[in-house]
């Protein structure tokens, strides 16, 4: 691998510990503040801010990244994509903003707990601001690692200095979404002294719907991959007590963390390497693509046995005594980081890479739709253990179909030829 993916993961691993690490700080402070109960709202509604999230990402962090990434020196191409999706993005804030405000009108759990909701709703605007699919499509992402961990330390003491009672438990949400919308401006006004010549562009609507149409399919995946990922915290929410929805998520959280951090910085920087050599050199593309892939399966192998041999020592660490009743849940969850590896190299490194977004879009569909219905069939009888084995089949589902039609898609390929 070059040395410049290797200080593109560095620098996203560093990023994600301000995502994921940093809140493993705060988070066994909050847990033990605020209670299972508060702690169950909270996480109600950053999993619900997840969905009016994902209309305005709509999915470029991958598409125009994927863009970008093809041709990175060309700065006029460069800028116009920036500024379509710029644009586009702020439509879409405005479409989710409608979306959430219907939410508080006509939904009960939203109705009731709206000031909690109107706290978490700002870090929506934050991600409209984040320009991260220009740093990835370019690979430099020193200044929004740096930033982003910054901006997150503050925030991290911040949550020390004011969460003082149960009753303070909405200040988590209200300063997540201020430190949030802090690095998305900091990142938007830096990118334009970091990328020399970068301007806003003129689009028409004509080049903003394109990209929509174009992006569908990634953002119709990006929505059911919520749905399958955090679809059983909003079911719990509605189903069972705050409580409970606060013990599962407990569990939950452990899991995602673990996701997170080994994924997301790996998918940022070898995603656009691997789209370049694919399509210079498939057989380096192959070779690559294995090393990588073997490597993550032996981490996550090792990291969801320790969490399977030592689930009470995590959780009383984390999240203290109080919540020891999730330990069986979080064992039966552990095997998930295996599985998430197949899914992530399958899909995103492998059918994204390939051009296969219908493809892409059907499994992650597929999963997201079994999700809801194992969810409505199991949950009501099994409560959080039901929810803990849905998790754990629709994964298992989802990284046997994506390996199967990811080999299939490698054998319909043209033979390997390196392009000079």
């Amino acid at each position: 691998m070059s040395k410049n993916l290797f200080k593109n993961i560095g620098f996203l691993t560093f990023s994600q510990a301000a995502n994921y690490v940093i809140p493993l700080i705060t988070i066994p402070y909050i847990t033990r503040v605020v209670g299972p109960e508060n702690y169950g709202l909270i996480e109600f509604a950053t999993v619900a801010m997840l969905y009016f999230t994902v209309i305005v990402i709509y999915g470029f962090n991958t598409t125009a990244t994927r863009k970008i990434a093809e041709s990175p020196t060309n700065i006029n191409k460069v800028s116009y994509i920036f500024s379509a999706v710029f644009y586009t993005r702020i439509l879409l804030l405005l479409i989710s903003s409608v979306a959430f405000i219907i939410s508080i009108a006509f939904i009960p759990k939203f109705t009731d707990n709206s000031q909690l909701m109107w706290y978490a709703f700002p870090i929506v605007l934050g991600w409209a601001l984040f320009p991260d699919f220009l740093f990835q499509g370019l690979q430099q992402l020193k200044v929004i690692a740096l930033s982003n961990f910054a901006i997150k330390l503050s925030a991290a003491v911040l949550i020390f200095v004011f969460l003082k009672s149960k009753e303070d438990f909405v200040l988590v949400l209200a300063i997540n979404s201020v430190a949030q919308i802090a690095a998305g401006l900091f990142t938007l006004v830096y990118a334009f002294k970091l990328v020399k010549g970068l301007t806003f562009m003129k689009v028409k609507w004509r080049a903003m719907k394109s990209f929509l149409q174009n992006g569908l399919y990634v953002f119709l995946s990006h929505f059911f991959t919520r749905v399958y990922t955090f679809g059983s915290i909003i079911f719990l929410g509605f189903m069972l007590s705050d409580e409970e929805v606060g013990l599962f998520a407990a569990g939950m959280k452990l899991i995602t963390v673990s996701q997170s951090f080994l994924f997301l910085p790996l998918f940022g920087a070898l995603f656009p390497y691997l789209t370049n050599l694919f399509k210079t050199d498939r057989k380096a593309y192959s070779k690559e693509f294995k090393k990588a892939f073997l490597a993550m399966l032996a981490i996550t192998a090792i990291s969801s046995g320790v969490l399977f041999i030592f689930p009470e020592f995590f959780i009383r660490l984390v999240f203290g005594d109080e919540y020891l009743s999730v330990a069986p849940i979080l064992r039966l969850m552990a095997p998930i980081l295996i599985f998430s590896t197949v899914i992530q190299f399958s899909l995103q490194q492998g059918l994204i890479v390939l051009k296969k977004d219908k493809t892409y879009l059907y499994l992650i569909v597929t999963a997201g739709l079994l999700s809801i219905f194992l969810n409505l069939l199991i949950i009501p009888s099994f409560k959080m253990e039901g929810a803990a084995i849905v998790k754990l089949l629709v994964d298992l589902v989802l990284a046997t179909l994506g390996w199967i039609f990811y080999q299939k898609a490698l054998s319909k390929l043209p033979p390997i030829k390196k392009i000079s």
